[in-house]
């Protein structure tokens, strides 16, 4: 077991070195740089998955005019390294190599489906607490969980920041209203960098704007998340949120719809965000997040079992959001939840 955790000390190590010459290779040529990555990535793709990952990026990248350069651009000349780093790493060592490996081998022990990922939501009324949230965690990260998402409507935001900095292992995505963003919340933010904030975007108001702005001063990583409904599809389609996302330079933008939403809208929104990241025609990874969620599990698991817990320790499971009887996050362990899971 101790030379295992000296391996892996290893392992990050030498990635991080390699990470930091790539940050600083991009700089000086974008272009060759990015190709001979996703080249040595190829070389070293573990799975089909990972090769199919690479071999794509391959063939985007082929297009001389790609605006996915412009993006690597913007990401290493505004984002903090250390950020990029340790986020990169917490996420694409600690959560989908190492943590996937030891979620597989707990799914084969325990006769269940692991997530890759853990999401919570602290609403106003019988909210869970950071403390449930940390709970999990904990009980998450023995099971080979290191990405967790937090969407936060409560006054826990400052506490949800030091949790993030509690387990620095992990990678965070929280999503927050921009009215709680305040010029002391993003100086706390910036001090952290295992987080991806996003910045909900209602498609009008210009607190959005103000506060990536803010953030990108700071050299935080940041997104955006746009919430659909059948209604607002049409201003999607016509390419005014995703013109409007890219204008605020952010390097992502996250469609998302709640469960009552149909599914064909749902399937149109999937469809687009799939010829937009085709066309590369904007700088930044645009993403909607049941398809994409169920897309990755799939990789993972072998099923979509995502889960969320919600107002009273709730969980809901799979995109759907289907209510799972019985268990609660305050009275039940994480493992005895994860075995109720039906699919």
């Amino acid at each position: 077991m101790e030379f295992g955790i000296k391996t892996d000390k290893i392992t990050k190590s030498l990635l991080r070195t390699t990470f930091k010459k790539a940050l600083n290779d991009i700089r000086r040529d974008p272009k060759r740089s990015m190709r001979n990555l996703v080249d040595l990535g190829l070389n070293f793709a573990e799975g089909c998955n990972q090769r199919e990952i690479f071999d794509i990026t391959q063939h985007y990248l082929s297009n001389e005019n790609s605006s996915y350069y412009r993006l690597a651009e913007n990401i290493v000349k505004e984002i903090d390294d250390e950020k990029l780093i340790t986020f990169g790493l917490n996420f694409g060592y600690n959560g989908c190599t190492s943590g996937a490996k030891l979620l597989r081998e707990k799914e084969a022990q325990l006769g269940c489906h692991i997530p890759f990922m853990l999401s919570f939501t602290l609403g106003e009324e019988d909210s869970l607490t950071v403390e449930d949230i940390t709970s999990a965690i904990k009980q998450g990260m023995e099971l080979g969980i290191y990405i967790y998402s937090v969407i936060c409507f409560s006054d826990d935001y400052p506490q949800l920041l030091e949790m993030a900095a509690e387990f620095d292992e992990c990678a965070f995505l929280f999503f927050i209203n921009p009215i709680r963003l305040t010029r002391e919340v993003i100086s706390r933010t910036s001090e952290l960098n295992n987080l991806v904030t996003s910045v909900h975007f209602d498609g009008e108001s210009d607190s959005c704007i103000n506060a990536v702005r803010q953030l990108r001063e700071q050299g935080c990583i940041t997104v955006v998340h746009y919430e659909y409904t059948e209604q607002s599809i049409n201003e999607i389609l016509s390419n005014v949120i995703t013109d409007q996302i890219a204008e605020m330079g952010t390097i992502a933008g996250i469609f998302y719809t709640s469960p009552e939403t149909d599914k064909d809208a749902q399937k149109i929104v999937a469809d687009y965000r799939t010829e937009i990241v085709r066309s590369q025609q904007y700088p930044l990874f645009l993403f909607e997040e049941k398809s994409d969620i169920a897309r990755i599990e799939q990789m993972f698991s072998n099923a979509e079992c995502f889960l969320r817990f919600t107002n009273g320790g709730r969980a809901l499971y799979t995109s759907k959001h289907k209510v799972l009887e019985g268990v609660n996050l305050r009275t039940d362990s994480l493992t005895d939840i994860l075995k109720r899971l039906k699919y």
